[in-house]
């Protein structure tokens, strides 16, 4: 499989989308509402932008760095979101800078990457990211100056030529054959300056190459200055506490705080002087005039950087810190929070529950030895076209202990239930009030830390019960709460790395209870016989590698999943193993089968080698697979590749999959990265036992529209045909579970011409049939 794995990789590899030029128009729709209709084949980002690292400024509207995203403001408070959706080649920012001359906001990446950004398109650059050096490449601060872009990097200096969206050079600097690190650049007067880890440089700006070293002159190396800025001709830097004046070729000092001095912004006249607390962490603001006295002081929070929007004395101020963006104007007092565009509180989604339209992320996570990460993001709710997020001290009931929830579900009468890996589990009821459950509760502590409520599993059986798994539980892993609010602890006897420990449950076909053993237990199978109360009648086996054993791929199992013929799918750190009769297996009469699939002349076992962190099934009963190297799409049966997604070829934040979730009346594909949450209209839907009006995107198809036309409200699986209007068949298909797709030709590979087209679907007894029309535009 592992040899099968690289010739999929390498031709997918032809599906790579270029990132040198995307229009923006191109993706805004996918910006829009989550529950408006869009193409088969879309994408959106559901990304949150409220952690803002860097901002700059056109005089009218402010540019927002988030840690994962950008973002622009204006003054009049509208915003316009962008992700790799809408264009940018990459994830994760670290500064951002705006060029008057030529109109271009510079978007650099940690990874070092660059875009441009200019006349709603963006411009990839990514000669940093791609060069091959010793030691890192970071970006640490960008400059513009007459339509070039100055980066200060780990290696120099690398000049932008933005009117060719080009690198025009580089300056390096180095002691005993090592790049010097460059953490700020600035231009005063006929010089450049550059400060770096060794000392303050300096070169005429008329130098011939500035690019030789031998072109700059080191002026002082008993300060270290971190940043500098230029202003009405004068150059101000700062190290650690402490910020000077360079006058007369003389580092006059002029000022020692009580905080770290973290950054210098250039304003109209003065000079912004940004500070941490170094007990509190709390972020100031100072402007010193050119007289070197401070007239303003604004306390922000954890702020980084200033700018003036409009340079004048009404001018309104933003200021970019750990909470996003404050914004300041004049008169009205303390700053305060602007609103950034709507999202969830965090970009971590280790469990992703949707249905219907409506989105719940649980923001908590823990490592690979399970154990907790401190996420004190709590979760988020997206319904009704707005996402809410209830988190740590924002949410009264969490105050400042309910942290890093792992599982999320919710129950027919609309409560969300959601379970943390170290706060046991918060039941969120449809009218807002709410149950916890922790100490004193059915949840044992865990044998992992004695003041450990450790939740890692949520599902509800058919009979509506709730299930959840703990774990480490000491010594109950496994806990159910009847509808009318019984709850039973279960211990099973079963020895395991980590003592009680479950994690990952779902509930099959016959009601019966699976759930992994974290730390090389394999999987345990546990049925109640729909008796929860009665202990006697319980039966349970527990699955390991090896005939004889379960016939898993493995024993570390990550994940598992249903399919729509009762199969169990369960997802390992080499592959994948099928269960194939679930309601023989507790009778030891079946075992997991490790499915042998072929591509073109190679044979495997079914992602071999891969660790298989996440199995969705959709309507059509397809595998959408979640490794470390992206995401799969299978057939039903798991023996041809569909589909194959990786941050390189499609707007995915990340390669590292954790959860894959799918709406089954939209046949949207929720896909949780370790960057971020996106998803994508696929081709399937849930299908019903009977059909319902059907709804046909886009109708009317219009004029050169050339991408898939999606048709739903099928029975599972129905028999579909086109026909025009003197019922000539045009076109006949399968409805992929409830939703029949098409590319809008003929059999001869022509698109119909302009006119009313019927659509037929029946079951395959021909006792449910339906019917509908389109219409295709000249």
């Amino acid at each position: 499989m592992a040899r099968f794995i690289k010739r999929f990789s390498e031709l997918s590899g032809t599906m790579n989308i270029s990132r040198f030029l995307i229009p923006v128009t191109t993706f805004l729709y996918a910006q829009a509402a989550i529950a408006q209709d869009m193409p088969i084949g879309q994408w959106q980002s559901h990304l949150p932008y409220n952690t803002a690292v860097s901002i700059a400024s056109d005089g009218y509207r402010v540019f927002v760095a988030t840690q994962h995203s950008f973002y622009i403001r204006s003054v009049d408070d509208e915003t316009t979101p962008f992700s790799k959706v809408s264009g940018m080649s990459d994830m994760g920012m670290s500064k951002i800078a705006y060029d008057d001359l030529t109109g271009s906001v510079i978007l650099a990446y940690q990874n070092s990457n660059i875009d441009l950004y200019r006349d709603g398109v963006f411009y990839n650059i990514p000669d940093l990211k791609l060069k091959s050096v010793a030691g890192t490449k970071r970006i640490n601060n960008i400059m513009t100056d007459n339509g070039l872009a100055y980066l200060s990097t780990d290696i120099g200096v690398v000049v932008l030529n933005l009117s060719r969206n080009e690198i025009k050079e580089t300056y390096t600097f180095t002691k005993n054959s090592q790049n010097i690190p460059v953490t700020d650049f600035e231009a005063n007067g006929n010089y450049f300056y550059a400060a770096t880890t060794e000392g303050l440089y300096r070169a005429p700006k008329n130098s011939a190459n500035l690019q030789a070293f031998q072109a700059w002159t080191l002026m002082d190396t008993t300060r270290i200055f971190t940043t500098i800025a230029s202003t009405s001709d004068k150059l101000f830097m700062a190290m650690r506490d402490s910020l000077f004046v360079l006058s007369a070729d003389t580092f006059q000092h002029l000022y020692t705080s009580d905080s770290s001095i973290k950054n210098l912004q250039k304003g109209l006249g003065s000079v912004w002087v940004m500070e941490i607390d170094n007990s509190t962490f709390r972020g100031k603001a100072r402007r010193m005039n050119m007289d070197y006295f401070f007239t303003d002081s604004l306390n922000t929070g954890n702020s980084y950087e200033l700018i003036d929007i409009d340079p004048n004395p009404d001018s309104v101020k933003w200021i970019s810190n750990s909470s996003g963006v404050l914004q300041i104007r004049k008169g009205k007092g303390e700053p305060y929070n602007t609103i950034p565009p709507d999202g969830p509180g965090d970009v971590t989604n280790y469990d992703v529950y949707v249905q219907d339209k409506e989105i719940l992320i649980a923001h908590g996570s823990y490592d690979d030895r399970y154990n907790p990460l401190n996420n004190g993001s709590g979760f988020s709710v997206y319904t009704q076209g707005t996402w809410k997020n209830y988190r740590q001290y924002i949410y009264p009931p969490f105050g400042d202990s309910v942290v890093d929830f792992v599982n999320i579900i919710k129950g027919n009468d609309g409560s969300i239930y959601a379970g943390s890996t170290q706060s046991g589990l918060f039941v969120l009821k449809a009218d807002g009030s709410y149950e916890y459950y922790k100490q004193n509760s059915f949840i044992n502590t865990s044998s992992t830390g004695t003041t450990l409520y450790r939740i890692s599993g949520l599902a509800f059986d058919n009979d509506g019960v709730l299930w959840a798994t703990i774990l480490g539980g000491n010594p109950n892993e496994l806990v159910a709460r009847t509808p009318n609010g019984q709850w039973y602890q279960f211990s099973l006897p079963f020895s395991r790395n980590i003592p009680h420990s479950a994690a990952h449950l779902i509930v099959d076909d016959n009601n019966q209870k699976w759930f992994a053993a974290p730390g090389g237990g394999g999987v345990i199978v546990f049925d109640d016989n729909r008796t929860p109360e009665n202990p006697l009648d319980d039966q349970y086996i527990q699955l390991l590698a090896g005939e004889g054993s379960g016939g898993l791929p493995d024993n570390e199992v990550y994940c598992l999943a249903n399919d729509k013929t009762g199969s169990i799918w369960i997802g390992t750190a080499n592959g994948i193993g099928i269960v194939n009769c679930p309601s023989q297996v507790i009778q030891r009469q079946c075992e997991a089968e490790k499915r042998v699939v072929q591509f073109d002349q190679f044979a495997g076992y079914l992602f071999q080698n891969e660790q298989v962190r996440a199995i969705a099934v959709d309507g059509a009963n397809r595998k959408w697979i979640g490794t470390n190297n992206g995401v799969w799409l299978v057939s039903p049966n798991g023996d041809e590749i569909i589909e194959r997604f990786t941050k390189d070829n499609s707007p995915l934040p990340s390669d590292i999959i954790q959860k894959i979730s799918i709406d089954p009346k939209t046949g949207d594909v929720y896909i949780g990265t370790e960057l971020g949450l996106v998803s994508y209209r696929g081709t399937a839907t849930d299908g019903g036992e009977e059909n319902s009006e059907l709804i046909t995107y886009p109708n009317p198809v219009p004029s050169g529209y050339s991408g898939t036309i999606a048709i739903k409200g099928f029975v599972e699986n129905a028999d579909v045909r086109i026909t025009d209007i003197s019922g000539q068949l045009i076109y006949r298909t399968t409805a992929l579970g409830g939703q029949a797709v098409w590319n809008g030709k003929d059999y001869t590979g022509r698109r119909p011409q302009s006119g009313v087209y019927l659509i037929f679907g029946t079951n395959r007894d021909g006792t449910q049939t339906v019917k509908g029309k389109m219409v295709f535009m000249e």
